[in-house]
């Protein structure tokens, strides 16, 4: 089952209301969503390159003038263990030569990245990636083009036009530090940097479709008709085993679907040390402690005293651990605080 922080809003400046009633069906702009002191800066992105521990799996260049590798020298610490460092002179002159850096799950290094995507994920039930993008002094765009995913925008430092749409529909805008914009899938839309550059991080939402739901279906499928040969000459068999493992997916499958969808990309990331690694006699001689919930939390079914504790709490507000066991209502409730928070479903901390 998948239980979700409902009160959550706004995200991105914007309530839920306005996002669920434009989900994949039309494209918005809103300026000054965000408080510009909250957009991303020049000096986030390169405390980002100093300190993330990236390497070529992570981040890319588009454009420019200068190889991805050459961004990078390997280092060998004791023991003889590798791991990569950011040649400074090179991301210099990559984007000086009108590359755009992109920094792929910016979500996994970012804590602010991070909340985005799981309160996102939370709305739209879906697996949420935000990625960087920087660039200077006019460099080109990616060309005119549709994603296969919607896709919200944050301008951070720096300004970027866009055009959304094509033809007579096109609209011609320009992103300033805190605005917000909502591309749904397939909305064509190309961009260009401003004279100052420009900062901005992409929140990629792949909802699930059909296609991969059909394809999960066959893949887990006992259905002996699947199995036999294909007759050419057979139209009927062939129509009949397909139309029947379609009409056969339950709303309990669909629901399944989209839980492993969820759950395989967006897995627990609270570490509670050293908390989760007492028992719950050991809990309350602690400090006082303070529970807050992820946005989205996958439970196995039956785990219906689990999701009235996650219920309780918030994902933005946290909540002392002894009020949580009074208003939860669930039998021996700091256990099950504790289960959560070894899974990493719950985040356990000292105010």
């Amino acid at each position: 089952m998948i239980v979700t922080d409902d009160a959550v809003e706004p995200v991105l400046g914007l309530s839920r209301t306005e996002l669920t009633e434009a989900m994949g069906r039309r494209w918005f702009h809103r300026p000054g969503a965000l408080p510009s002191a909250g957009a991303c800066t020049w000096a986030d992105l390169n405390r980002a390159l100093q300190y993330g521990n990236l390497g070529p799996d992570q981040i890319r260049l588009v454009g420019g003038e200068v190889p991805v590798g050459d961004l990078f020298r390997v280092a060998v610490a004791g023991g003889g263990r590798a791991f990569h460092r950011i040649v400074p002179e090179a991301a210099h002159r990559a984007l000086a030569t009108g590359a755009t850096l992109v920094i792929d799950q910016l979500d996994l290094i970012d804590p602010w990245a991070d909340q985005i995507a799981r309160a996102l994920s939370g709305i739209f039930t879906a697996r949420v990636q935000a990625n960087l993008y920087a660039s200077l002094r006019r460099a080109p765009g990616f060309g005119a083009h549709q994603d296969t995913h919607d896709v919200f925008v944050v301008q951070g430092s720096g300004k970027k036009h866009w055009t959304v749409g094509t033809g007579t529909g096109a609209t011609d805008l320009t992103m300033c530090r805190g605005d917000v914009l909502y591309l749904p899938e397939g909305t064509r839309h190309d961009v260009a940097t401003d004279a100052e550059g420009s900062l901005d991080i992409t929140f990629a939402v792949p909802r699930p479709n059909l296609r991969e739901l059909l394809a999960w279906a066959l893949d887990g499928s006992r259905d002996a008709r699947l199995l036999a040969p294909v007759d050419t000459g057979d139209t009927a068999a062939r129509t009949a085993a397909l139309t029947g493992q379609a009409e056969a997916l339950t709303d309990a499958e669909v629901h399944s679907f989209v839980e492993e969808r969820l759950h395989s990309g967006m897995a627990p990331s609270f570490v509670n040390l050293p908390y989760a690694g007492q028992g719950a006699t050991e809990v309350p001689d602690a400090p006082v402690l303070f529970a807050r919930r992820s946005f989205a939390a996958v439970l196995p079914d039956g785990a219906d005293q689990h999701a009235r504790v996650l219920e309780c709490l918030s994902a933005t507000e946290p909540m002392a651990v002894g009020e949580l066991v009074s208003a939860s209502g669930v039998d021996k409730a700091l256990e099950v605080v504790c289960e959560l928070a070894q899974r990493g479903l719950i985040s356990l901390s000292e105010r």
